[in-house]
């Protein structure tokens, strides 16, 4: 197919001196290279260069109070509730374009807080990419569509309903709606009913599209959804899905230092990006079974290394992990082994065949505006081109980009017409290469962003160690409050002992009453263990506790178990007292033998030897506090000095990876 390309086409074909992504201190090499528009050379009108994205601010994991209200686990109810529909409406499915998706919201994904946050850090709400030294990332319309199943094409989520029998389903659900119902009453209502498929897609669309932030079962927003997608109407969830999360990312950059924030949009997505794209952190991926999704590969996995952030923030960065075939999946059809021209006609625009994968890639790849559930948000594929095969020049952003848009006209400009463009698929073992002025300009980038992170420097958020022999391993300080923490684990250690001494010098029918207040104890732990297996599978508990809260809890637990322990030691303490009375008052009433004053005389012994015993573990214990709260004092003093020795170790790395530059030097 002829190769000239028109003003309106995504990709422009050109000569540039390029330079390998990958390879270190290679040479500018003259060659024909492929460009997502807009970029800093474009003809277009309108457009203006954009220098650098801006840094977010800087985030510390470990203080963020982010809950995560949107993650959902299916339960056996629901995974059989699947299985009875599929075989039922699986040829709707397939039409709606929701087969793959409602499959992949069965497989479980456990949640790490930490991994994702450690990601979150480098956010930047201007460009919607995450912004690292050696280039930007995101999150794309591909990822969605490959990982989640949701169609890139389709009508928007926000269409009105066509006819009046589809408004009159909407209106039977509203009907049999009972506020707020919970999964299982929703499901035994619809048994056998002639409304079940609608109420199935309710339920799905309610617990694994779009939840919302109260943790609701049942969302009667999503009523003309599940009635126009029983009916086949194909929808275009990824974008809607995308925009959510992109929204829920900028307010975790801007706010969760400040605030607790309730991110309801699918973060899950996130941490199997993650998990794709950065392989020397992700755990080993299991074997796809036949026919099922490639999120499949990840289901019931857990993070392999807990403290990841700088792991991340280094690079290893995989830009096409689904360009290799695995055992039992394919990658999507425009993952071509041969490069290729191909020009959309009416045939392909239009068609939700086999060929919308052809026209969803033109979707993935052009600059445009997402329409979300009450947000729209920007897109930039043009910045991360790596991403697609394509060669990376400067970005640019639009000015029709930079006002804001009604959802009506933010749709109008991501569902434009793309009959008559012609699109580029890139081989899929197309290697990653940028522009020698791409280079230069990500310096220069990277440069200024060093030097305003410096002057709000935080090292609270880097790694355990430092050794000079290993430049590859990244920074980090454990922070203060896990210092106190395992102090407190230490305090409660030697509580613990000092309380087994004690029960053994304790009558037997104490014991006998701590004993049957053990496995009572224990009884309502299994009780409420089998309680919570069925909620574990609507949501994962929340770790959103800050650590300033979670130290306030110890303290508060500490104190009342310090009040407790002075009580039973006064107690202790006056029965000890008594035994000399008691013996005095025994001498005048009661003629004793000389057996049982030397029985008495030995019981005296015991009580003496056992209140000596407890005061030396009072002692001790008050020493070992003392002790530890020396040392805690000492310790932040330190922590003081080698943070100031760290920000120069972070300042001397960031000046070597400036030297060695993101990519090549010229």
């Amino acid at each position: 197919m002829d190769s000239t390309s028109r003003d309106d086409d995504l990709v422009e074909e050109r000569e540039e001196h390029m330079v390998s992504y990958s390879e270190n201190n290679s040479r500018p090499i003259m060659k024909k290279a492929h460009f997502l528009k807009p970029f800093v050379t474009s003809s277009i009108d309108g457009f203006q260069g954009m220098l650098r994205p801006s840094p977010s601010p800087e985030l510390k994991a470990s203080s963020l109070s982010v809950s995560f209200r949107g993650w959902r686990l299916p339960n056996k109810k629901f995974q059989f509730w699947v299985k009875k529909m599929v075989a039922l409406h699986k040829p709707t499915w397939l039409k709606s374009g929701i087969f793959e998706a409602i499959k992949a919201s069965t497989y479980r994904i456990h949640k790490n807080p930490s991994l994702i946050l450690s990601l979150a850090q480098n956010w930047c709400p201007e460009t919607n990419t995450f912004v690292f030294p050696w280039g930007e990332a995101t999150i794309t319309l591909e990822d969605v569509n490959v990982l989640l199943g949701f169609s890139i094409s389709g009508s928007s989520v926000f269409a009105s309903l066509q006819s009046s029998e589809m408004k009159e389903a909407v209106e039977k659900l509203q009907k049999r709606c009972q506020g707020s119902m919970k999964q299982e009453s929703w499901i035994s209502s619809f048994v056998d009913d002639e409304m079940e498929h609608e109420a199935f897609l309710v339920l799905w669309l309610s617990k694994f599209v779009f939840p919302d932030k109260f943790c609701s079962s049942i969302s009667s927003d999503v009523f003309p959804l599940a009635v126009r997608l029983a009916r086949g109407e194909r929808i275009a969830f990824a974008p809607a899905v995308l925009a959510n999360l992109y929204n829920d990312l900028g307010h975790i950059c801007v706010l969760a230092s400040i605030q607790n924030v309730l991110a309801s949009s699918l973060f899950k997505l996130v941490q199997v990006w993650i998990w794709e794209r950065f392989k020397s952190i992700r755990p080993e991926a299991k074997v796809i079974p036949r026919g099922q999704p490639r999120i499949a590969q990840w289901s019931g996995l857990k993070q392999r290394f807990k403290n990841v952030g700088l792991i991340i923030f280094h690079g290893n960065f995989d830009w096409r992990p689904y360009s290799e075939p695995l055992e039992n999946w394919n990658p999507p059809r425009f993952y071509v082994e041969e490069a290729k021209w191909v020009r959309i006609d009416e045939s392909l625009d239009g068609d939700y065949d086999d060929d919308d994968e052809f026209v969803s890639f033109a979707r993935c790849v052009r600059v445009s505006k997402l329409v979300g559930i009450g947000v729209v948000e920007n897109y930039y594929p043009n910045r991360v081109a790596m991403q697609f095969g394509l060669a990376q020049d400067v970005p640019v952003l639009g000015t029709n980009h930079r006002r804001n848009f009604t959802e009506e006209e933010a749709w109008d400009d991501y569902n434009k017409p793309l009959v008559g463009l012609k699109l580029y698929f890139p081989s899929r073992v197309a290697t990653a290469s940028v522009t020698t002025r791409y280079r230069d300009w990500w310096a220069k980038s990277v440069s200024e962003m060093r030097k305003e992170s410096m002057e709000t420097f935080n090292v609270s958020s880097t790694v355990d160690h430092y050794d000079d022999s290993d430049d590859d391993i990244p920074l980090k300080i454990v922070p203060l409050s896990q210092v106190y923490q395992k102090l407190d684990d230490e305090m409660k250690k030697a509580k613990h002992s000092t309380n087994k001494r004690r029960k053994r010098a304790r009558e037997d029918d104490e014991s006998a009453a701590e004993t049957e207040d053990d496995e009572s104890a224990d009884t309502e732990d299994d009780e409420s263990a089998d309680t919570e297996d069925d909620e574990s599978a609507e949501t994962e508990d929340d770790d959103n506790m800050t650590i300033a809260q979670r130290i306030n809890s110890r303290k508060k637990s500490d104190d009342i178990e310090n009040t407790e322990g002075e009580r039973s030691r006064l107690a202790a303490d006056n029965n000890v007292s008594g035994l000399p009375q008691k013996l005095a008052y025994g001498d005048e009433t009661v003629a004793t033998t000389q057996e049982e004053t030397e029985q008495k005389n030995n019981e005296n012994k015991s009580s003496n030897g056992v209140a000596a015993e407890k005061e030396e573990d009072d002692e001790r214990l008050k020493q070992r506090k003392l002790a530890i709260k020396e040392l805690a004092l000492k310790t932040e003093a330190r922590m003081l000095k080698v943070e100031n020795t760290l920000a120069k170790i972070k300042q001397w790395k960031l000046t070597r990876l400036h030297t060695k530059k993101p990519l090549v030097s010229s």
